[in-house]
Protein backbone atom coordinates (compact mmCIF):
# COMPACT_ATOMS: atom_id res chain seq x y z
CA UNK A 1 0.00 0.00 0.00
CA UNK A 2 2.61 2.38 0.65
CA UNK A 3 4.33 1.68 -2.82
CA UNK A 4 1.73 2.80 -4.23
CA UNK A 5 1.51 6.26 -2.17
CA UNK A 6 5.07 6.40 -3.02
CA UNK A 7 5.04 5.87 -6.47
CA UNK A 8 2.07 7.91 -7.50
CA UNK A 9 3.41 11.53 -6.75
CA UNK A 10 6.27 11.37 -8.94
CA UNK A 11 3.46 9.82 -12.17
CA UNK A 12 0.57 12.30 -10.67
CA UNK A 13 1.76 15.35 -12.98
CA UNK A 14 1.99 12.93 -16.54
CA UNK A 15 -1.23 11.40 -15.46
CA UNK A 16 -3.13 14.74 -14.72
CA UNK A 17 -1.60 16.13 -17.72
CA UNK A 18 -2.45 13.73 -20.54
CA UNK A 19 -5.81 13.33 -18.96
CA UNK A 20 -5.79 17.67 -19.02
CA UNK A 21 -4.48 17.03 -22.79
CA UNK A 22 -7.78 14.43 -23.71
CA UNK A 23 -10.13 16.28 -22.32
CA UNK A 24 -8.62 19.54 -24.01
CA UNK A 25 -8.99 18.07 -27.30
CA UNK A 26 -11.85 16.29 -26.97
CA UNK A 27 -13.51 19.43 -25.35
CA UNK A 28 -11.67 21.87 -27.85
CA UNK A 29 -13.17 19.42 -31.12
CA UNK A 30 -16.81 19.09 -29.49
CA UNK A 31 -17.31 22.85 -29.18
CA UNK A 32 -16.44 23.49 -32.21
CA UNK A 33 -18.43 20.85 -33.74
CA UNK A 34 -21.46 22.13 -31.72
CA UNK A 35 -20.73 26.01 -32.36
CA UNK A 36 -20.57 26.79 -28.50
CA UNK A 37 -18.05 29.54 -28.68
CA UNK A 38 -17.80 30.02 -24.37
CA UNK A 39 -17.17 26.12 -23.86
CA UNK A 40 -14.61 26.22 -26.29
CA UNK A 41 -13.17 29.57 -25.00
CA UNK A 42 -12.66 27.69 -21.73
CA UNK A 43 -11.20 24.29 -22.53
CA UNK A 44 -8.15 27.04 -23.80
CA UNK A 45 -7.40 27.08 -19.45
CA UNK A 46 -7.53 23.15 -19.81
CA UNK A 47 -4.84 23.33 -22.59
CA UNK A 48 -2.62 25.83 -20.83
CA UNK A 49 -2.86 23.85 -17.47
CA UNK A 50 -1.59 20.69 -19.48
CA UNK A 51 1.04 22.54 -20.75
CA UNK A 52 2.40 23.90 -17.74
CA UNK A 53 2.17 20.49 -15.73
CA UNK A 54 4.07 18.41 -19.46
CA UNK A 55 6.59 21.37 -19.25
CA UNK A 56 6.95 20.67 -15.73
CA UNK A 57 6.93 16.94 -15.43
CA UNK A 58 9.23 16.66 -18.68
CA UNK A 59 11.80 19.36 -17.32
CA UNK A 60 11.85 17.42 -14.12
CA UNK A 61 13.23 14.29 -16.01
CA UNK A 62 15.39 16.00 -18.56
CA UNK A 63 17.49 17.37 -15.37
CA UNK A 64 17.48 14.20 -13.14
CA UNK A 65 18.85 12.69 -16.62
CA UNK A 66 21.65 15.32 -16.85
CA UNK A 67 22.80 15.11 -13.34
CA UNK A 68 23.14 11.62 -13.47
CA UNK A 69 25.76 12.26 -16.67
CA UNK A 70 27.37 14.99 -14.37
CA UNK A 71 27.56 12.44 -11.38
CA UNK A 72 29.47 9.39 -13.95
CA UNK A 73 31.93 12.39 -15.29
CA UNK A 74 32.57 13.54 -11.98
CA UNK A 75 32.97 10.10 -10.58
CA UNK A 76 35.14 9.53 -13.23
CA UNK A 77 37.63 12.23 -12.68
CA UNK A 78 37.70 11.41 -8.63
CA UNK A 79 38.98 8.21 -9.94
CA UNK A 80 41.47 9.69 -12.03
CA UNK A 81 42.55 12.00 -10.01
CA UNK A 82 43.04 9.03 -7.13
CA UNK A 83 45.14 6.70 -9.55
CA UNK A 84 47.31 9.83 -10.63
CA UNK A 85 48.01 10.26 -6.85
CA UNK A 86 48.96 6.61 -6.40
CA UNK A 87 51.78 7.37 -9.23
CA UNK A 88 50.64 6.05 -12.14
CA UNK A 89 50.70 7.80 -15.48
CA UNK A 90 47.99 9.35 -17.09
CA UNK A 91 48.56 7.53 -20.16
CA UNK A 92 48.06 4.04 -18.58
CA UNK A 93 45.03 4.97 -16.65
CA UNK A 94 42.34 3.54 -19.53
CA UNK A 95 44.49 0.29 -19.05
CA UNK A 96 43.48 0.52 -15.74
CA UNK A 97 39.81 -0.84 -16.42
CA UNK A 98 37.92 3.10 -16.25
CA UNK A 99 34.83 3.00 -17.66
CA UNK A 100 33.68 6.59 -18.31
CA UNK A 101 33.66 7.90 -21.95
CA UNK A 102 34.13 11.52 -22.40
CA UNK A 103 33.21 11.35 -25.74
CA UNK A 104 30.22 9.20 -25.43
CA UNK A 105 29.49 11.89 -21.84
CA UNK A 106 29.38 14.69 -24.33
CA UNK A 107 26.91 12.67 -26.72
CA UNK A 108 24.57 12.19 -23.79
CA UNK A 109 24.97 15.66 -23.51
CA UNK A 110 24.15 16.51 -26.90
CA UNK A 111 20.95 14.01 -26.76
CA UNK A 112 19.82 15.78 -23.62
CA UNK A 113 20.11 18.80 -25.49
CA UNK A 114 18.05 17.58 -28.29
CA UNK A 115 15.73 16.27 -26.49
CA UNK A 116 14.52 19.02 -24.12
CA UNK A 117 14.67 21.92 -27.12
CA UNK A 118 11.92 19.46 -28.76
CA UNK A 119 10.01 19.15 -25.30
CA UNK A 120 10.51 22.48 -25.33
CA UNK A 121 9.36 23.88 -28.99
CA UNK A 122 6.41 21.54 -28.49
CA UNK A 123 5.34 22.50 -25.59
CA UNK A 124 5.74 26.39 -26.54
CA UNK A 125 3.46 25.60 -29.34
CA UNK A 126 0.30 23.94 -27.06
CA UNK A 127 0.69 26.95 -24.53
CA UNK A 128 0.44 29.50 -27.38
CA UNK A 129 -3.07 27.46 -29.05
CA UNK A 130 -4.18 27.00 -25.56
CA UNK A 131 -3.43 30.67 -24.18
CA UNK A 132 -4.60 32.33 -27.48
CA UNK A 133 -8.13 29.94 -27.13
CA UNK A 134 -8.63 30.70 -23.53
CA UNK A 135 -8.19 34.31 -23.80
CA UNK A 136 -9.86 35.32 -27.78
CA UNK A 137 -11.44 31.68 -28.33
CA UNK A 138 -15.09 33.01 -28.22
CA UNK A 139 -14.38 35.76 -30.93
CA UNK A 140 -12.64 33.47 -32.94
CA UNK A 141 -15.17 30.78 -33.57
CA UNK A 142 -17.98 33.61 -33.74
CA UNK A 143 -15.41 35.27 -36.58
CA UNK A 144 -14.77 31.38 -38.22
CA UNK A 145 -18.92 30.12 -38.31
CA UNK A 146 -20.11 33.94 -39.40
Amino acid sequence: MSRVFYILPDRLSRVVAIFGLGAYLIGTVFSISTENTHLFQRFGSIGVAAAILFFTDRLQQIELNRQKTVERILHEFGLELEVMKEGIEAKEIPSEGFVTDYLKEEVQFQTLRDRAERINSRNIFLLTIATLQWGFGDAFLNWAIS
